[in-house]
């Protein structure tokens, strides 16, 4: 079964209002970039459905997806081809064999350990007014976590960016005191003494945990730095891990609670979260992306077993359109995992038309190598 034509879809799809940013802080370069979304169709009728990596240049792409051309999904062994694009390819093939199998993407990825994927309200920066009115709203809608992305350059000092993330934290605290609360810091705080001065105004609200609060690797790579933060705070330690070398590190460190997995292959990061549960490591991973994207986003997920923490998910309804014929279901707080064959999601072409920035088609002719 061969990839013979790739439609590349360039689309922008408007966030729902306020959803990242707010007027005063102003929406990121990154939160208004287009996405590519690509059909793959093969000469077996059967077409799948993928999206680019965000910020990926056109060339790169371009040059990518013409690779694809020609493979045959049934043949491709995904652990030994490399592509710049490795996810993206991943999701294609992953895709078209779940539907020639009639068998949902998480049974090829080794079989779902959950059928249901808790969500954080995945968010960027605003006002103490403004974040409680969202969270508040989030409620409403069934989120019972609230993700924030903290502090920016106009904080300058220490106590600058403890005022940012204190006030934010207590605004969605008054607002509806049940909703589990996730500070990503982004290494911001930088030493010890303010991450714990932090746990100290935030004793007794519900800190779901600190994102990356300290600088990455302090002290001199050895994370001693994070392993004296967890013997002295409270609040749980989460941060982003590259591999399993990473991984080990961490742990022989003592320096995390929850491991975020994330990498540029869904196959790796299957494996490393196997890797991170047999460490006794729970944590998330984390996925930003249109309709197409999360439903990848989703198999994963479910496959993941170090996945004890709510899942950071900027993705169906953060924008306008998840431009999907078929609806994410969401219930208590945790996204569905479907059961359809493949990907399970299919493309709302009325609705990437509204949206269509630029098109391109990729052919591949029969007897071509």
């Amino acid at each position: 079964m061969k990839i013979t034509k790739i439609t590349l879809h360039l689309v922008n799809v408007p966030e729902t209002h306020w959803w990242w940013s707010d007027d005063e802080y102003g929406q990121p370069a990154h939160q208004r970039d287009g996405h590519y979304v690509a059909e793959v169709e093969t000469d077996a009728g059967l077409t799948g459905l993928t999206q680019i990596e965000r910020m990926t240049d056109h060339a790169t792409v371009e040059q990518t997806v013409r690779g694809w051309l020609g493979v045959d999904v049934l043949v491709v062994n995904l652990a030994q081809t490399p592509s710049a694009l490795a996810k993206s390819f991943e999701q294609a093939v992953l895709d078209l064999r779940g539907q020639a199998l009639g068998v949902p993407i998480w049974q090829l990825l080794g079989g779902r350990v959950r059928d249901r994927v808790p969500i954080t309200m995945c968010t960027g920066y605003k006002t103490p007014e403004h974040t409680a009115e969202q969270a508040a709203a989030g409620w409403e809608q069934g989120f019972r976590w609230y993700k924030m992305k903290c502090c920016t350059a106009r904080d300058v000092t220490a106590e600058d960016r403890l005022r940012h993330i204190e006030a934010r934290v207590c605004a969605i605290h008054e607002a509806v005191p049940g909703m589990g609360i996730r500070p990503d810091i982004r290494w911001r705080l930088e030493e010890v003494w303010v991450a714990q001065e932090l746990a100290r105004r935030l004793h007794g609200l519900p800190m779901e945990s600190f994102e990356s609060p300290i600088t990455k690797g302090a002290h001199g790579g050895t994370h001693s730095e994070w392993r004296r933060l967890r013997q002295t705070i409270g609040v749980p330690i989460a941060d982003h891990v590259r591999d399993e070398h990473d991984l080990i590190t961490r742990f022989q460190a003592q320096a995390l609670d929850y491991a975020i997995i994330g990498s540029g292959s869904h196959l790796a990061d299957v494996q490393a979260s196997r890797f991170a549960h047999s460490l006794g490591l729970g944590g998330w991973s984390q996925c930003v992306q249109y309709g197409p994207g999360a439903a990848m986003g989703l198999h994963v997920a479910a496959c993941m077993p170090n996945v004890t923490q709510p899942y950071d998910m900027v993705g169906p309804m953060s924008w306008e359109h998840d431009l999907t014929n078929e609806p994410f279901e969401f219930e208590g707080g945790a996204l569905l995992v479907p059961d359809r064959p493949g990907l399970g999601f299919t493309l709302d072409l009325d609705a990437v038309n509204r949206y269509l920035l630029n098109r391109y088609v990729y052919a591949w002719e029969q007897g071509t190598p």
